[in-house]
């Protein structure tokens, strides 16, 4: 299995990554994609790749760390992934979150139009963020339409993710589809296409149900993977290869 978005570079996983990765690989999670969220995280991400062939990374600034960005940032990411670094398979984690506080929603339309430009210079898929910004995203995206990448996180209705489908994006499935109560994210999942679907943990975000208020861990994507097989009502198996073979095109891994 692909976690296709765990922040490998936070805690828990910051002090011992290798006993991470063994769990991980151990539960049957053979890949892990690690999106950075701000220019300090990028130097992180870029050494855990180099040192676990296991892992892939993302650079990015992440609309919720807004407060840490420069406009100068802008031109490093752009210098970054010009050296085209090894392991480096996606820009990311970006996007639009109006839920946080301050959100100055011009200045993030302006850092995620900046990012997405890069994104069509290098060829390289977006991991993108959304929290009540759908509308807006998309209009963007209407401007980027080569662009292709993953919804890291969708919890929308079937409608919304028919849209980002509709303009080549994945959805990236997490620990939200394992809630009984969420019932308009699970309909909408069993609905969708299972070849525009991915699996996600957001590790240690997102915990999965029966893990409420700890650290969500990679090692439980089958626990993911498991509540999707449901919801899709067919065997684990399928669902892992489908997953698979999905993140495998987006992000051009070699696994």
């Amino acid at each position: 299995m692909i976690d296709t978005h765990c922040h490998f570079d936070f805690p828990p996983f910051a002090d011992h990554p290798e006993d991470w990765v063994r769990r991980s690989v151990a539960a049957g999670v053979n890949n892990l994609v690690v999106p950075a969220v701000a220019t300090e995280n990028w130097g992180r991400v870029a050494a855990l790749a180099e040192t676990f062939p296991e892992i892939s990374y993302a650079v990015g600034l992440h609309p919720v760390w807004m407060a840490s960005h420069q406009d100068e940032d802008i031109v490093k990411l752009d210098a970054f992934l010009a050296d085209a670094p090894k392991g480096l398979v996606a820009v990311g984690e970006c996007g639009l979150d109006f839920a946080i506080e301050n959100a100055n929603p011009e200045r993030q339309k302006w850092l995620l139009n900046e990012q997405l430009k890069l994104a069509v210079k290098y060829q390289l898929p977006v991991i993108l963020h959304s929290r009540k910004s759908h509308n807006e995203l998309l209009q963007i995206l209407n401007g980027f339409p080569t662009l292709k990448g993953v919804l890291h996180a969708f919890s929308g209705s079937e409608q919304i993710g028919l849209e980002y489908i509709k303009r080549g994006f994945l959805l990236g499935i997490g620990g939200t589809i394992t809630y009984e109560r969420a019932n308009k994210t699970r309909n909408a999942v069993k609905n969708l296409p299972l070849s525009s679907l991915v699996l996600e943990t957001d590790a240690p975000d997102m915990p999965i149900f029966g893990f409420q208020g700890e650290p969500n861990l990679p090692e439980r994507l089958p626990l993911i993977a498991h509540a999707l097989a449901t919801l899709k009502e067919v065997d684990v198996g399928e669902i892992v290869h489908a997953t698979k073979q999905n993140s495998t095109a987006c992000f051009a891994l070699n696994v």
